[in-house]
């Protein structure tokens, strides 16, 4: 496992001018056969939303596909002491089915750390705050914009709100290593120790964009 700090904010500003970018991210690169736990990169008690989306199934009877929806098209367990959370969009005239789940970090790394950039990690996403926010504390509003980079940047931005500390996104290298990118307000302190990310690596990567229906 080897991580860095996107000092010169290589990937950040692809989307947000200079004096937009007031966040840090860290990249952490491992394999498939390593343990980890987000919380380590965290000093305080923090807990964990993790988005999946899905595309609505026009083949099959609507209640099924309703019932579906995203984490059960992809065989994730749904608690009964979960806290579940859904929404419904549309996407050029498509349901989408976006699905979350409201966890600590133990119970996150359990259900989602096998998820990557190669499968469903595309359509994955995480939010870590602090223990007093709820979901209703999240304006989504922006999921209904319909440029993509809009979505993201806004996405990013929710970072401005007080009690949302991370955004926690998907990719890989190319050599094979699988990514997790943790952007960061630049107050947060879970970037210690890094190394500076080199330019010749980040650009042998992939990062998905969430959200991106």
């Amino acid at each position: 496992m080897k991580k860095y700090t996107d000092t010169n904010t290589y990937y950040l500003s692809n989307f947000l001018s200079s004096d937009e970018v007031h966040y840090e991210n860290l990249w952490l690169f491992y394999s498939r056969g390593d343990r980890f736990q987000l919380g380590d990169f965290f000093h305080d008690q923090k807990k964990v939303y993790s988005f999946l989306w899905e595309y609505g199934d026009a083949d099959i009877l609507m209640k099924i596909d309703e019932w579906k929806r995203a984490f059960r098209r992809n065989n994730i367990e749904i608690l009964q002491e979960s806290k579940f959370h859904s929404r419904n969009y549309l996407s050029s005239g498509q349901k989408v089915y976006l699905d979350c789940l409201e966890t600590d970090f133990i119970t996150s790394d359990e259900k989602f750390n096998d998820i990557t950039a190669y499968d469903i990690g595309q359509r994955f996403v995480q939010i870590v705050t602090d223990e007093d926010i709820s979901f209703e504390d999240f304006d989504l509003s922006f999921l209904e914009l319909s440029d993509k980079v809009d979505t993201f940047k806004a996405l990013i931005r929710i970072l401005d709100i007080n009690g949302i500390c991370a955004l926690i996104l998907n990719g890989y290298h190319h050599r094979g290593e699988l990514l997790k990118v943790c952007i960061v307000k630049n107050d947060e302190a879970c970037l210690e120790t890094a190394e500076i990310l080199p330019l010749p690596i980040f650009e042998n990567t992939y990062v998905a964009m969430p959200f991106n229906w």
